[in-house]
């Protein structure tokens, strides 16, 4: 068997094969390479073909490096329609006396991924959040292990969401000569590979900002405890850029990367750009200061997107250890302090650098390798996701299953009785629960209502200082100083 284990990102921006291999020194990444993604957009396949021919010339690549063939990877779990629900079980245990393991617990969280869910989803994720044993609570799932009892109590956090975004990533891996050994949602394993121990204990958000996605993994004493999705990111900095310059998106792209930042405060005034052609030709013009206040204007309302996510998780309010910012767009000039101001928390910007072996391939410690990276540890360790590998059995439960009925495990050690008590049954958390939807509902229309007025105080802002420059915006573009890009 190969000591090496692959994974693949299906990224907005780029699709990414790494190879990391187990060592003294930890997970040291052999090989790191990633091709343009021109079949994904918003974490979905579009174009099947494209992927197909891209994921064929990185496992080439790969397989050239290591010297061997690859059989198997590690895929990420990315999309705008990924959701969340809590869900409750109970497991009395044929001994009490017996200690509890780790593969005990396994067995329970494996039979979580066949909860009841509509016929075209499916749990991607199910996520252990705490434990009572008898007259015990509060326990995490490591301290729980190697304790005694009769009933254990387990909650869990459950991120579902359509059967074809994991079914079409499937397809194509096989159709690639792969098999794929484990999936795992994608903001889990960028925060795997960017967060301190520190920062995963005491309480930080990871979020990572894509070309197509933001995605947000709230994460508190080793547990994640929320996973959000926002279907905007870079791609809509540079849509914006484009528009209101009226150039083209290559252009638009290149001067957000070489020229962009998130601040205009910060930009100086009366200067522009030149774009030259490959002909030395002038293919345009465009102003600094509008440049940045165009940036500054999306930024600002994927960062109140998220404050908004962060705010509606109950651990939102205990992150001591902050907000992390990956992913490409993490690199954007002053973002940091943009992100600080707009969040209200400190700000960090991270790459897998500490989570990996310092020999690793170059290329693995930046932004843009950090989920392909995080899928690679999680695969090895298991820190933060509790994916099972496709080829493991999981505990089949018979649906539709009323909830007080009794199910007998089919593969554990023990003589384990399950009962799933979703919450929802209980008459009184149904009533706080439509109350707190009700509150999120009202909390929601407030913060759009909020942002969409900020917006447009931010475009009259934006109008008044154009009309004080001289001649106004077309007069500025003929302005004293002129740069060239």
């Amino acid at each position: 068997m190969s000591n090496y284990v692959a994974s693949l990102d299906f990224g907005s921006s780029k699709i990414a094969l790494a190879v990391g291999e187990k060592t003294e020194n930890g997970i040291r990444v052999v090989s790191y390479n990633d091709a343009e993604s021109v079949g994904i957009k918003c974490g979905e396949i579009v174009k099947e073909l494209q992927v197909i021919e891209a994921i064929g010339q990185l496992r080439q690549r790969a397989e050239e490096e290591i010297g061997e063939p690859l059989e198997e990877v590690v895929i990420g779990i990315s999309g705008k329609f990924i959701h969340s629900s809590d869900i409750s079980c109970k497991v009395l245990r044929g001994n009490k006396d017996s200690y509890v393991t780790k593969e005990e617990l396994a067995s329970i969280t494996k039979a979580r991924y066949n909860s009841q869910l509509d016929n075209d989803e499916v749990v991607f994720e199910a996520i252990p959040q705490r434990y009572n044993i008898d007259d015990n609570i509060g326990f995490s799932h490591d301290d729980l292990i190697g304790m005694k009892g009769q009933t254990i109590d387990a909650s869990f956090k459950l991120f579902y969401g359509k059967k074809s975004i994991i079914s079409r990533r499937r397809e194509i891996v096989e159709a690639c000569g792969l098999k794929v050994k484990k999936a795992i949602l994608s903001p889990i394993a960028s925060a795997r590979a960017v967060l301190t121990e520190q920062e995963m204990e005491n309480g930080a958000a990871l979020v990572d900002i894509g070309k197509g996605v933001t995605e947000i993994a709230i994460i508190k004493d080793n547990v994640v405890r929320d996973v959000y999705s926002i279907p905007f990111a870079g791609e809509s900095v540079t849509t914006d850029i484009k528009k209101v310059t009226n150039t083209t998106a290559k252009w638009a792209e290149a001067i957000k990367v070489l020229h962009g930042s998130a601040c205009s405060d910060f930009t100086p005034e009366n200067k522009k750009l030149i774009l030259k052609g490959a002909d030395n030709s002038s293919e345009g013009e465009v102003e600094l200061s509008l440049l940045s206040s165009v940036i500054e204007a999306r930024l600002s309302e994927i960062f109140d997107a998220v404050k908004y996510f962060i705010d509606s998780s109950e651990d939102g309010k205990k992150l001591s250890a902050g907000v992390v910012l990956t992913g490409g767009t993490c690199y954007m000039e002053n973002i940091q302090q943009l992100a600080s101001a707009l969040l209200g928390q400190k700000v960090r910007i991270a790459a897998p650098r500490g989570s990996i072996a310092s020999d690793s391939a170059e290329t693995a410690f930046d932004a843009y390798a950090s989920t392909a990276v995080g899928l690679i540890l999680e695969d090895n360790e298991g820190i933060l996701s509790h994916a099972t590998d496709s080829n493991t059995p999981v505990i089949k439960i018979e649906a539709p299953m009323p909830a007080q009925a009794e199910v007998k495990a089919q593969d554990t050690e023990e003589n384990m009785i399950f009962k799933e008590e979703p919450r929802q049954d209980d008459a009184e958390y149904r009533r706080q629960k439509k109350e707190a939807e009700k509150e999120r509902k009202e909390k929601e229309k407030a913060e759009k209502k909020r942002i969409e007025e900020e917006k447009r105080q931010r475009e009259r802002e934006d109008k008044a200082r154009k009309k004080e420059s001289s001649g106004g915006f077309w007069g500025s573009l003929f302005s004293e100083t002129k740069d060239n890009a």
